[in-house]
């Protein structure tokens, strides 16, 4: 811990004015005199005055056991921290307010409703040495002073909105300058009102009266004063939902921490760890684990999880009726209604789509059937609001109030189509469109937020000449997501009936259209539109007239694509379904008119309608396999990442399976992988059913790890007909066996000797199935001869792919750089950052030019040893490591790295040097674009300070970082393809 330069001491009346006095350091005359009066008489006769009162308490009452204020509890001080106690009664400190003065200050509690452990893990933007640079002795002074009037939390006692809606609802007083904590400790009026869903005060009287006479007598001031204070805190249970002798019957361990004084009670245990454990808080009442990201809980966590959701329940299990959902006729009905109900507003109020210049978008809408469709869809073209938009009516039969539209909407173009079908009113209004860009859509359909702007950029990208969405029914359940036309003309939607984003249809991909809804496409392509014949003209199914128009848009332009794009959302009313006979005879006319474009498509609609939607024609097919990325594992995560860019630049179609046996459908690492990868997860049963579904669907895979293909190894050899022959790759770029002997290291100049045997051993297990692989591939050399040693030869370097970044020069970088993320998770990263904090980052003070801080780059804020970390003087607040690394690379001088054991790739410091970061790095071996250092703390210091002072060095090992980053990206990309097309050639030369 750091420490501070001036002891903080009680002040009271007389005595000199000071710059900043905490609050709780402050004596309270009026407030002791209330308190201990019987005390004070007794003791001196007489009730003295200000000045006599403070100084009977330095003198006297300190000692025995009085609080100077409500901000300091001298008595819980001593309960709290047992060995206060005892060097009181050694005669070490003559009361807690001394040792919290001396010492205690700098990382105890002193207030039973106050944490300043907490207050910095629940504030990740404060650190304690920041609040001191801000002025203030400790967290608790901030807090005090500024952080309760902000709202700050520390305690899962104490919520301040909670008790400001009790103010509110009793309609008390309220200050607003007044911070809900110095309220409820200076008013009398509050003891009764919640302050959290952890405790409940109106029971607790109820349950154990005797606490009303204590609290009557002066001794405890509320209820929850009473719970968090007395002297036998397992007698006690806060709440009818909390059962504490059950609790520390039913949990040994819990018992034997609390017999320790390591935690007061149970209920302390389950408040900060039960809870997310899913430990039982009552025989009868149980909860599952509540995962949180990292290994402790953030307020958001405290505040809302399984049991504060059933407190609020009053205790009422969460097991209400599902109500039975509405009927698509129903859901019609109050779509109806809802078009009703806009027509008096629109009336009123018309919408205005009258646009100056050239619009951004054109919108074609087809002859509606009725005008409550046709005014709901104009409304939600308007709601979307993506620039001036020229709306275009195909006008039809309706006798309705459709030939009025011009009272509800302005700037309307109608073009009669009273005549024609689809494609002939699309062809008549292609003459009319004003815009670079045209949107057809059904009345009756209306658009999601923000659906459209997502298909006009999606438009946009290269080759793309249409995009299709996902169509929900009335009852937000999948209709289509994109439609598949086999050589034998039958459509296909995919995905209909799933839950909408649904795995299977959220992810970008080729199709060959829609069916119906919306379509947006370039102008330029739909006005080349050939004229219509009568085959086509023929068509009376709506579903076949959009998918000709699609096979038509592609006949056109064959080098385009039409995209799907799951964000592309819209809804549609219910549809009319054909006749079997109709369907087919249309079929047959889709099948002449387009027989060249279908020519690659699969003859007819297979077994596994995914086989349809993903034909090889539109790409190879990879299956990437992995086991679930934990947040520990940021170098694993950056990997998936770049294979997948790579995939999709490759134009692959390319399938992520995340193995995770234990917790199956948690992971959620498929929001940082590009819109084209489709994103599956679950178990080895799961992955056997992909495969089944999808038969000889993946023309290659690529395992990343040794354990994860001995997890599939077996599920392979029993589906080896229904996978590709060739092209399997296994991806050894990180070894657990590795990684686990690098953990397993102390920081130490000397390094112990390792059993290599049993090293070897363990390695070999890992990767005894790697004959099953064509490929195999690793980092780097060092990787090739760890592997080399138990047998696995033959290996492709891959690196990884580390693209530069530009960044600013020597003088404007500054303080250094930690990556972490490691770090969360037991193990070598975060003892040697500890190692670091401790030994060597005290021994940069004065020695350079500026205050240098260490950032931790991390992507969580609920870790409790990076939280502890930041305690240490010139540790950034862990609020700013959340920026992106190669941000945080950018803005620091250096970056720290612990030494690296063979095989094992320090990620960090490469993805560094791409960013021009120069690194110290514990070890002597000499690396591009980083100094070395013995593991001595004075030694690693100097080398710090020599790096940071001297410019010309700085850059010649910023300029190796970059060479090698670059040198290695070359590498990865030309590898990775060239590993890919020879799977392709293969692929083709058996075709």
């Amino acid at each position: 811990m750091t420490q501070t330069p001036d002891i903080p001491s009680a002040y009271g009346p007389g005595d000199e004015p000071r710059a900043h006095v905490p609050l709780w350091a402050v004596f309270d005359p009026d407030w002791y005199r209330e308190r201990y009066r019987d005390a004070v008489i007794g003791m001196v006769g007489s009730m003295p005055d200000d000045r006599g009162l403070y100084e009977f308490w330095l003198r006297d009452g300190a000692r025995y056991a009085h609080s100077p204020n409500r901000y300091f509890d001298e008595i819980w001080y001593r309960r709290a921290h047992f060995d206060v106690e005892n060097g009181i009664r050694m005669g070490v400190f003559d009361s807690g307010f001394q040792h919290y003065c001396e010492t205690g200050h700098r990382g105890r509690s002193c207030h039973w409703l106050f944490s300043e452990g907490g207050y910095f893990s629940l504030n990740p933007d404060l650190t304690p040495s920041l609040v001191r640079e801000l002025g203030f002795a400790n967290g608790y002074d901030h807090y005090l002073a500024i952080g309760q009037v902000e709202r700050r939390a520390s305690s899962a006692f104490f919520v301040p909105d909670l008790l400001r809606a009790g103010i509110f609802q009793n309609r008390l007083p309220f200050d607003p300058a007044t911070g809900e904590f110095s309220r409820l400790l200076t008013s009398t009026d509050l003891g009764a009102l919640r302050t959290s869903w952890y405790f409940d005060p109106v029971w607790y009287l109820d349950q154990y009266p005797e606490v009303s006479a204590q609290i009557a007598s002066g001794e405890y001031a509320s209820p929850l004063h009473h719970y968090l204070s007395n002297e036998t805190p397992t007698a006690y249970s806060p709440t009818p939902y909390f059962d504490e002798t059950f609790y520390l019957a039913r949990y040994e361990d819990v018992g034997r921490q609390v017999a320790a004084r390591a935690l007061r009670n149970g209920y302390e245990h389950f408040v900060r760890f039960g809870v997310f454990e899913g430990r039982r808080a009552t025989k009868e009442i149980a909860f599952p684990p509540f995962s949180c990201d990292g290994d402790m809980p953030d307020w958001k966590a405290i505040c809302d999880n399984p049991y504060t959701a059933f407190v609020k329940r009053d205790g009422e299990a969460n097991e209400a009726d599902i109500p039975e959902l509405p009927s698509l006729r129903a859901l019609a009905s109050l779509q109806a209604l809802r078009g009703e109900s806009l027509l008096p507003l629109l009336a009123r109020t018309p919408l205005d789509f009258r646009y100056v210049g050239q619009p951004a978008l054109s919108v074609i809408i087809n002859a509606p059937e009725t005008f409550l469709d046709l005014i709901q869809t104009l409304a939600s073209l308007h709601d979307v609001n993506c620039g001036a938009m020229q709306v275009i009516l195909l006008s039809g039969h309706a006798r309705d109030e459709t030939a009025n539209v011009a009272r509800y909407a302005y700037g309307l173009e109608v073009i009669s189509s009273e005549q024609g079908n689809l494609q002939g009113g699309w062809r008549r209004a292609g003459a009319a469109i004003a815009a670079p860009q045209v949107l057809l859509i059904d009345p009756g359909t209306t658009l999601f937020a923000v659906a459209l702007n997502t298909a006009i950029a999606r438009l946009a990208q290269p080759g793309v000449i249409a995009v299709a969405p996902q169509i929900l029914g009335l009852d937000l359940r999948v209709v289509e997501a994109g439609v598949s036309v086999a050589r034998d003309g039958s459509c296909t939607a995919h995905g209909a009936g799933e839950d909408a984003f649904a795995p299977i249809v959220n992810f970008v991909r080729t199709c060959d259209g829609v069916g119906g809804g919306a379509l947006l496409c370039r102008t330029s392509v739909l006005r080349a539109i050939p004229a219509i014949d009568d085959g086509l003209g023929a068509l009376r199914i709506a579903a076949h007239s959009w998918a000709g128009l699609c096979l038509t848009l592609r006949q056109i332009m064959r080098s385009g694509r039409i995209v799907y794009d799951p964000n592309f959302l819209i809804r549609v009313p219910e549809r009319e379904i054909a006749g079997e006979a109709l369907v087919a005879q249309e079929a047959l006319i889709l099948r002449r008119h387009f027989a060249e474009v279908l020519r690659g498509n699969q003859p007819h609609r297979p077994g596994s309608a995914i086989m349809l939607h993903k034909p090889v024609r539109w790409g190879q097919r990879i299956l990437l396999v992995k086991r679930a990325i934990s947040s520990a594992q940021p170098t694993q995560r950056e990997r998936l990442q770049s294979l997948c860019r790579a995939f999709v630049a490759l134009g692959l179609q390319s399938t992520v399976f995340a193995l995770d046996e234990q917790r199956p459908h948690t992971e959620t690492i498929s929001a940082t992988l590009p819109d084209e990868i489709e994103h599956l997860q679950g178990g080895i049963e799961c992955l056997g059913q992909l495969i089944e579904q999808r038969p000889r669907g993946f023309d290659q895979i690529w395992i990343m790890g040794g354990h994860t293909l001995n997890a599939v190894f077996q599920l392979f050899n029993d589906k080896a007909a229904l996978l590709p022959e060739e092209g399997v790759v296994l991806d050894l770029r990180s070894l657990d066996a590795v990684q686990a002997r690098f953990d397993a290291r102390k920081v130490q100049a000397v390094r112990d000797r390792i059993d290599e045997a049993d090293f070897d051993q363990v390695l070999a297990d890992e990767v005894a199935n790697a004959w099953f692989c064509q490929d195999i591939v690793v980092a780097d050399v060092a990787q090739e001869q760890v592997l080399g040693k138990v047998g696995v030869t033959g290996v492709t370097i891959l690196g990884d792919d580390l693209p530069l970044h530009d960044s600013p020069d020597f003088d404007n970088r500054h303080g250094l750089l930690f990556a972490a993320q490691p770090a969360t998770a037991p193990g070598y990263s975060a003892t040697f950052l500890k190692w670091f904090v401790r030994n060597v980052m005290t021994r940069l003070n004065g020695r350079l030019a500026e205050p240098v801080r260490l950032v931790l780059a991390c992507e969580t804020t609920q870790s409790h040893d990076l939280s502890m970390i930041t305690h240490h003087q010139n540790v950034a607040p862990l609020r700013d490591g959340q920026a992106d690394f190669a941000a945080l690379a950018a803005q620091c001088r250096l970056l720290i790295t612990p030494d690296q054991v063979e095989g094992h790739v320090a990620f960090d410091r490469l993805a560094a040097g791409a960013c021009g970061l120069p690194a110290v790095t514990g070890g002597e071996a000499a690396l591009q674009g980083a100094a070395s250092a013995l593991l001595d703390p004075t030694a690693f210091a100097e080398a710090i300070i020599t790096l940071y002072q001297d410019r010309e060095t700085w850059q010649r090992l910023s300029d190796e970082a970059r060479q090698q980053a670059r040198a290695m990206t070359t590498v990865y990309r030309d590898t990775l393809a060239s590993l890919l097309r020879q799977s392709l050639v293969k692929e083709e030369m058996r075709d």
